[in-house]
């Protein structure tokens, strides 16, 4: 009796928890005991938990150890027991049929529209065999419809996995998923409002206590990424322009600077330590290790003449090619006849002073006498300037034979001396393609660092990788055409870079990155797109562009029979400069490529206006009147040096005129140096006052005579005088000088 006692005791207590469930779930158990007990769905609660919920609930008269089973917990097969069977049974036709509730969605949401109303889910779980009447298919649609909205959604059904493990890791990425959308929409909604022109007081201006809580959202951090990396590449570029326009103040060209001021031992190699070196010596204001960076474009911890002056260094490995192929080196070119004959002859102006010496020779007649030989130059007038320039070490005008064997003991890279070549450009892509398949893939097995520049060591390693045996320089200089030592995607495929440029700065502008547009677009958490969710997310967006291309651009993976994009090929985008980066690059090198006779004199070779012999054998013989002009002469001028008009004899380069560069404020450097060194005159008077202040505090006498030493004669203090006779002696000798012829 006491057992019958108990079973009907527990039943009534189940039957009124029972009740009161449904009553809750609107009509539905399920509903009400996920509602109000079990909102994870795990269909079992801890005593301590159901004691708080009954107490909730008004049901002090249920006891929980009436409801508890043997596994200790309150679950909802002691509740209800046939609502229990049928979410088993559920859940075993999801596990056998679709693996997981995330599979199971994508079978039912054919038309992919995010949702199922009631009719929708049980006429598409029918189809895929689930045998259940229609009552319980209300009762199953019920469980999952919590809210009571009339249709579910795929992160409604997540619970419906059997494995415990599963179920929690699926039901934890959709929370994460969902509070990612709700932080890119919060900062979406404070980067609008920082950015608008809005008064402080105005209430839609940003407050200040809650500006720190948004400006560490995930997406403000994203954006701020990509705003460094830019900064970093300005910084950059300002580092270069300014470190090669110090170049060209002092030593007039690139290729001289390199020889006098960054290699002067003639490795043709230096490394980040020689360029701190310099920088630290010359005390440019430059980051040395941004300024490495900036030029070290291939990362290989060296740099050459090439990536100093890419039109320089062509130039003379032209030069040097022709001279070993025509006369074996560049010195034996020294011992030609044409230029031993110019050396035999004076050489200058008559009038304003003549050289005649067997081991120099004028530049004019050096140029003059390689164009007699044969040298023709295939670069511009600019790019023979670097050639002679290079040449003529102390910027003399004046050109010896240690200046060729210089030109001897470099060895260029292969692509220096390059003829380009179509068909070997057209031969190295069509096998690139035919290893990658598509462009864009090509690319970035070339772009190893994702920069979008492919530097020649690079462009020789992907060579290499393909086990491409052609002409690697020649196919280089066809695509390189402007010898700036590397390309890009707009030289390698121009129609691919068009497009990629135009979906990254539409994502950019919308999301913040091109990174975050792809989270932004990816609704299901897969970590992949297809092509229909990209088309869709281009459409809200209003971009123009072609999304077939742009998916066909990026290649794509297959799985479960559907093409797909991955993060990965679409993130790469975010480490690509930008289009106005492109352009001050070109600004860049248009500034390099200017022309010779307009570049400013520096102190170093600044003309001298006192004329020396011209029987002298120092390299500086002639004056800065008589030296010829770094660059070439006009092609109609006379093959005669000493024949050639005064116009031709011109400077070296023209003095720059007083309102382009305007002479240093002496006084302020005056200023300067005397607070350095401390030696002007209010120091010198306030130093003698404490010392005279201290010797009558001490009495010291030694303290006395050192506070009445003087200042230096250049401040206006008297010097020592000097004898009658010393004074006598030196007016005389004065007046000897003026008298003599």
């Amino acid at each position: 009796r006491r057992g019958e006692f108990a079973s009907r005791k527990r039943a009534t207590h189940r039957m009124q928890l029972a009740d009161v469930l449904l009553s809750r779930g609107g009509g539905s158990l399920l509903r009400g005991w996920r509602r109000e007990l079990d909102p994870d769905g795990s269909l079992d609660i801890g005593i301590d938990e159901c004691v708080w919920h009954l107490q909730r609930l008004h049901c002090q008269g249920v006891d929980v150890k009436s409801l508890v089973d043997e596994s200790g917990e309150v679950t909802l097969e002691a509740v209800h027991k046939e609502s229990a069977e049928l979410v088993n049974r559920v859940r075993d036709w999801i596990k056998d049929t679709f693996g997981d509730p995330a599979v199971m969605w994508d079978a039912l949401d054919s038309k992919k529209t995010g949702t199922l109303e009631r009719d929708s889910f049980r006429a598409a779980c029918k189809a895929n065999g689930l045998q259940a009447s229609e009552e319980e298919m209300g009762q199953i649609f019920s469980f999952v419809d919590v809210d009571e909205g009339g249709s579910i959604s795929k992160e409604e059904i997540l619970f419906l996995e059997k494995d415990p493990e599963a179920r929690d890791l699926m039901i934890f990425k959709e929370k994460m998923k969902t509070a990612g959308q709700v932080q890119r929409l919060m900062a979406s909604v404070y980067w609008t409002d920082a950015h608008a022109d809005h008064a402080p007081s105005s209430r839609k201006s940003v407050r200040p206590w809650l500006a720190t809580g948004f400006e560490n959202l995930p997406p403000l951090v994203i954006v701020r990424r990509q705003q460094r990396i830019r900064e970093a590449r300005q910084l950059q570029r300002t580092s270069k322009a300014t470190f090669l326009q110090y170049l060209r103040q002092k030593y007039g060209s690139f290729a001289r600077a390199w020889r006098r001021g960054l290699d002067p031992q003639a490795r043709f190699s230096i490394d980040k330590m020689a360029v701190r070196h310099f920088c630290r010596c010359a005390e440019l204001d430059i980051n040395p290790s941004v300024l490495w960076t900036a030029l070290d474009t291939d990362s290989d911890g060296q740099l050459g003449l090439q990536d100093i002056s890419s039109s320089g260094a062509v130039e003379l490995a032209t030069f040097r090619g022709w001279a070993q192929s025509n006369f074996g080196s560049c010195s034996d070119v020294w011992n030609q006849p044409q230029l031993v004959k110019v050396r035999a002859a004076p050489q200058g102006d008559p009038v304003r002073g003549q050289l005649i010496s067997t081991k120099k020779v004028l530049l004019p007649h050096f140029i003059d006498a390689m164009k007699a030989m044969g040298w023709r130059s295939p670069s511009d007038r600019d790019g023979q300037a670097e050639l002679w320039s290079g040449l003529d070490f102390f910027n003399a005008g004046i050109v010896c034979q240690a200046d060729l064997k210089w030109l001897d003991s470099w060895e260029p890279p292969l692509w220096l001396n390059a003829e380009p070549s179509q068909e070997a450009w057209e031969d190295v892509k069509k096998a690139l393609l035919n290893k990658y398949g598509l462009p864009l893939k090509a690319w970035r097995h070339l772009d190893t660092d994702g920069q979008n520049e492919v530097s020649w060591t690079e462009f020789l390693a992907g060579c290499r990788k393909i086990r491409w045996k052609g002409d690697a320089g020649a196919a280089w200089r066809f695509i390189d055409n402007d010898a700036s030592g590397f390309i890009s995607m707009q030289e390698f495929s121009p129609e691919h870079y068009e497009l990629l440029m135009s979906f990254k700065e539409w994502a950019s502008e919308m999301h913040g990155s091109v990174g975050s547009a792809f989270k932004n677009f990816d609704n299901d958490g897969s970590g992949s797109l297809t092509f229909g969710e990209l088309r869709r997310a281009c459409q809200r967006g209003k971009w123009g562009g072609e999304v077939r291309a742009l998916f066909e651009c990026l290649g794509n993976n297959k799985e479960g029979g559907k093409q797909n994009v991955s993060a990965t090929e679409l993130a790469f985008l975010d480490t690509w400069p930008d289009r106005n980066d492109d352009a001050e690059d070109e600004d860049e090198e248009a500034v390099e490529e200017k022309p010779q006779e307009d570049r400013v004199r520096s102190a170093a070779g600044s003309t001298r206006k006192k004329p020396a012999s011209a029987g002298h054998g120092a390299r500086g013989g002639l004056s800065g009147e008589q030296r010829p002009m770094t660059s070439p002469p006009d092609p109609a001028s006379p093959s005669n040096a000493a024949a050639t008009p005064k116009a031709k004899m011109s400077p070296l380069r023209e003095e720059p005129a007083r309102e382009t560069t305007p002479a240093p404020d002496k006084v302020a450097a005056e200023k300067l140096l005397k607070r350095t060194y401390k030696c002007s005159k209010d120091f010198l008077r306030r130093d003698k006052l404490m010392r005279k202040t201290l010797a009558a505090k001490t009495g010291l006498p030694w303290l006395e005579k050192i506070s009445k030493i003087d200042a230096p004669p250049d401040l206006g203090v008297a010097r020592p005088k000097r004898s009658a006779s010393a004074g006598r002696l030196q007016r005389e000798h004065l007046q000897d000088a003026l008298v003599a012829p």
